[in-house]
């Protein structure tokens, strides 16, 4: 089953996420996959991506799973709860995000498209998140 998610990026600064997982899967064991993910204009885009990531080390650019066996998350009822997870890290560098064009007019955000395939040890490929992938201009620079 694939979920929704909008990811948003600054213009001038690496897009990753502070706490060490951009995305969280209860319940799913991703570790040890295989990874895509591609950012076009459109969804049905064809032709070159502006961005595709693929399996990385943690650190680097791409793609990068950890497995928690004891990871804690607030349910649907809002209670605490201890399970396993997958932690999807997705990491694009400064200069990958500097190198997108900015809006029109410069001061509205990019709105891009993304999915993310996954390819589980053993299992067949699936999307597991798609949705907007919106950078904002920012002012410093």
């Amino acid at each position: 089953m694939s979920v929704t998610i909008d990811l948003s990026a600054d213009k001038r600064v690496p897009f990753i996420d502070e706490d060490g997982a951009t995305i969280v899967f209860v319940g799913e064991n991703f570790a040890g996959g295989s990874y895509a993910m591609h950012i076009r204009n459109h969804p049905g885009d064809t032709g070159t991506p502006i961005v595709s990531l693929a399996g990385a080390t943690a650190g680097t650019q791409g793609i990068s799973v950890t497995y928690d066996t004891d990871y804690i998350y607030v349910d649907e009822n809002g209670d605490d709860q201890t399970g396993p997870a997958s932690l999807v890290l997705i990491q694009i560098d400064e200069a990958t995000i500097e190198g997108l064009s900015l809006g029109t007019p410069t001061d509205e955000p990019v709105i891009l498209h993304y999915d993310l395939h996954v390819t589980p040890s053993g299992a067949a490929k699936r999307v597991v998140s798609r949705g907007k992938f919106i950078i904002d201009p920012g002012v410093t620079i």
